[in-house]
């Protein structure tokens, strides 16, 4: 007979303590390879040690229970990010790229347009001024170059190094159900979809916070996952 619902500490690869948590809140950290075999855990009761997973037979039949119904899922040792802080190597990467793409855009719009400096003032102050034809033709493609270059900046460097820069201050990696960084077809497709997901106003990527492994669907379109470095 298993004893009765106890809460643990459980530390984490960064060396921090989590928890207390009970079998319930633990068994969605498994299902999203935060705890399992190797993770240390501690009673969370006066005078408690901390000892392996193995120890406590709950934790053993809990982690028994979920791989015989499938539902862990993941590249096998590897801590999926938390929301919070793909949210902020997104944001991060939108805002890297716009630096990247304003030299180009300054070209193009003096190009195609001379006078855009004086088109867009008048629309912020005037906005019932109506915009030249010429004008939202710019609006038009300046929006494909910058998803261009989004595409180009995403695929390249996580083929190459498996993150972005933003993602690399974040401490987070892109990797494939091995736990390797994702090849050029995997990179190219999840940036592919990751961009045409701002034209759907951004829901695509909301679907991360309705599954276990925080996945959204250029995650799923390029058998991806995005892990804590």
């Amino acid at each position: 007979m298993l004893p009765e619902n106890r809460a643990f500490l459980i530390r984490g690869e960064d060396g921090r303590e989590y928890g207390p948590v009970e079998l319930d809140e633990l068994r969605e950290w498994v299902q999203e390879n935060r705890a399992g075999l190797g993770t240390d855990v501690c009673l969370d009761q006066p005078g408690a040690t901390w000892q392996s997973w193995q120890t406590y037979p709950e934790l053993v039949a809990l982690l028994a229970e979920i791989q015989g119904t499938g539902a862990l899922t993941g590249p096998t040792g590897r801590v999926i990010a938390p929301a919070i802080r793909r949210i902020l190597a997104c944001a991060l990467d939108l805002i890297l790229c716009s630096f990247l793409s304003s030299p180009i855009l300054s070209v193009v719009m003096t190009l195609s347009l001379p006078d855009w400096q004086a088109q867009f003032w008048q629309i912020v102050l005037q906005p019932q001024t109506p915009m030249s034809p010429q004008f939202v033709h710019y609006i038009m493609l300046s929006n494909i170059i910058f998803y261009v270059i989004l595409v180009l900046y995403m695929t390249g460097f996580q083929a190459a190094h498996g993150q972005t820069p933003a993602k690399a201050i974040m401490r987070l990696r892109v990797v494939d159900q091995d736990g390797q960084k994702p090849g050029f077809t995997r990179a190219f497709l999840r940036a592919l979809v990751f961009s045409a997901s701002f034209y759907f106003y951004g829901i695509p990527l909301f679907y991360a916070f309705f599954n276990p492994q925080r996945r959204a669907l250029h995650d799923f379109a390029a058998g991806t996952y995005v892990v804590e470095k």
